[in-house]
């Protein structure tokens, strides 16, 4: 038991070797870098995001180097092409992507082609900046050296309690890609990347991983090949997203499609902290059904402290709320439910319908 308890302790300080920081975007306030003569264009694929695209297309704030929004009708069925066009976008229709190219791919990498600009900024759908949060963004990228391309993990907004079962799911995405702990460098996300066109262009840009759901691993490798610094951001004050808000199902087949090619790409090492880490939180679960009586106590402190710590993650990457924190069983066995489903699709070849699509 005591044993159980140590182990129990020490899988849980193995979380802060997977998030032992995350960076914010630069306050307005700090006045290094210029980003006024930058030229931007944003990007934004869109499959039948008509409620979604109006959030995000209001909160884009007129900015001296934005110089276009560009929406990337991928074959929507819905008033998403006429949405864009009512907030002055530029719609661009890519036409049916390429076998074995994702919808998203070569959505992106055809609205990049048609942008003619030194810079370019993809944002998915479901984002949207908070006041003067795309100031912040190109002001993060006008402070770093030239060549750096930057990510932001979006700060997740959660308004039903459906919504707080992606807890896990989050935090995950968070430990793979954005380098905010001690082992690997920052992989982007898949939500936000800010480029130099040139950059994209060396690089093939999207249609070089155009076969991969999650695009965002592949190019960070291929940026990587060619001597390319990234660095990623929290999204807290800055870039936000309400990923699933028509309900359970659809939060359950948008980290189905994906979330098993998450971790067959990520770093090996944040692979197995990750695994010891899930593994005592149920661990300091199973402990407070099977302690003998003298030691309970123990067993609730170490309950306590998981949730503590479990708090102290969500509350950087989304409004995860308190309750869910301290009943994180219930996020944590959502979790291996969805990631058994997804592993299980993966090695039997079958696919998820995602917008219309199987992918």
């Amino acid at each position: 038991m005591i044993l159980l308890l140590i182990l129990g302790g020490m899988g849980l300080l193995s979380g802060f070797l997977l998030m032992a920081r995350v960076p914010l975007c630069v306050s307005l306030q700090d006045g290094s870098g210029s980003s006024a003569d930058l030229q931007v264009a944003i990007v934004i694929p869109a499959r039948n995001e008509e409620r979604n695209l109006p959030h995000l297309l209001s909160s884009i704030q007129h900015h001296p180097a934005l110089a276009e929004v560009i929406v990337v009708d991928d074959n929507s069925i819905d008033r998403t092409p006429a949405i864009a066009e009512s907030h002055h976008a530029r719609v661009v229709h890519p036409g049916e992507p390429p076998q074995n190219v994702t919808g998203k791919a070569w959505a992106c990498f055809k609205g990049a082609t048609s942008a003619d600009v030194p810079h370019l900024l993809f944002l998915d759908a479901d984002t949207f900046f908070i006041e003067n949060g795309l100031c912040r963004v190109l002001q993060s990228y006008a402070t770093l050296a030239s060549g750096t391309v930057i990510s932001v993990l979006p700060f997740a907004i959660t308004k039903k309690s459906y919504e707080e079962l992606s807890l896990f799911f989050n935090l995950l995405m968070a430990f793979g890609a954005g380098g905010f702990g001690v082992f690997q460098p920052p992989r982007l996300f898949g939500q936000s990347l800010l480029i130099q066109h040139a950059l994209y262009d060396k690089v093939g840009g999207h249609a070089a991983v155009g076969n991969f759901v999650l695009e965002n691993f592949h190019m960070a490798r291929h940026l990587e090949a060619a001597g390319v610094r990234s660095r990623c951001f929290g999204g807290k004050g800055t870039l936000h997203m309400r990923m699933f808000p028509d309900g359970l199902e659809q939060l359950s087949d948008g980290w189905t499609k994906a979330f098993a090619d998450g971790a067959q790409s990520t770093d090996i090492r944040v692979l197995l902290v990750s695994i010891l880490w899930l593994s005592a939180l149920a661990s300091t679960t199973t402990l407070l059904w099977v302690a003998p009586h003298q030691q309970r106590w123990l067993a609730e402190l170490l309950y306590l402290l998981a949730a503590t710590q479990v708090y102290l993650f969500a509350r950087e990457i989304g409004t995860f709320r308190p309750w869910t924190c301290l009943l994180f069983p219930l996020p944590l066995v959502f979790f291996f439910l969805v990631f058994t489903r997804s592993f299980l699709r993966k090695a039997l070849g079958q696919r998820t319908n995602w917008r219309g699509r199987k992918v």
